[in-house]
């Protein structure tokens, strides 16, 4: 009998220190925003809070300037300066990663105008982009593949699919920012925005 009481208290005990762990890792983690800090600000990665959980661009991007957009997510740009990633000063073709936006060709889709004219107004020709790769930088088409920055800092992925004029994609192995896109695109449905509330 008195072991049986000393195995439930010994459980209990670990139970307790398991359960203290796990409360100091969360709010160590910041998950628990009334355990300290501001509680009123919002999660680090919600896409609806201006600013917040949305990657500065890279110290090592590189810059390219804007000679033509083809669509929603994909642009014609040249080097400012060739490097070991980029090595041409001809002008590139670059599929922005992690992102989708409706067909322009051969039938135009719903929202690929308005797609293509949100990125020409991000990325307007003659404009500096800066580029910064993920894990593999050829698609099966010959382009390149980059996540963008406008010269003011705007992370362009996320600016397109936050705005409705692009939907997240997982396309294997350029996978660095697919939940901050995915959920911007919730956000994005849940508000109608965009495509969201413009097309059946």
């Amino acid at each position: 009998m008195a072991r049986s009481r000393r195995f439930r208290r010994a459980v209990v005990v670990l139970a307790a220190l398991a359960l203290a762990g796990v409360l100091a890792w969360l709010v160590l983690d910041g998950r628990l925003p009334w355990a300290g800090g501001d509680a009123a600000a919002p999660a680090a990665t919600d896409p609806a809070a201006p600013g917040r959980g949305i990657p500065a661009r890279p110290d090592d991007a590189f810059a390219l300037t804007v000679t033509y957009v083809f669509d929603g997510d994909t642009i014609e740009a040249r080097m400012q300066e060739p490097n070991d990633i980029v090595t041409t000063a001809d002008p590139i073709r670059i599929r922005l990663i992690g992102i989708d936006t409706p067909e322009g060709a051969p039938t135009p889709e719903c929202w690929a105008e308005e797609a293509r004219a949100h990125l020409i107004e991000l990325l307007p020709e003659g404009a500096t982009v800066w580029a910064a790769p993920d894990a593999d930088t050829w698609d099966d088409y010959q382009r390149r593949l980059f996540n963008l920055w406008t010269d003011d800092g705007r992370f362009v992925n996320h600016e397109l699919v936050a705005a409705g004029s692009a939907e997240a994609i997982r396309v294997w192995p350029n996978v660095a920012f697919y939940d901050l896109l995915d959920d911007a695109q919730t956000h994005a449905e849940a508000s109608g925005a965009g495509q969201w509330g413009a097309c059946p």
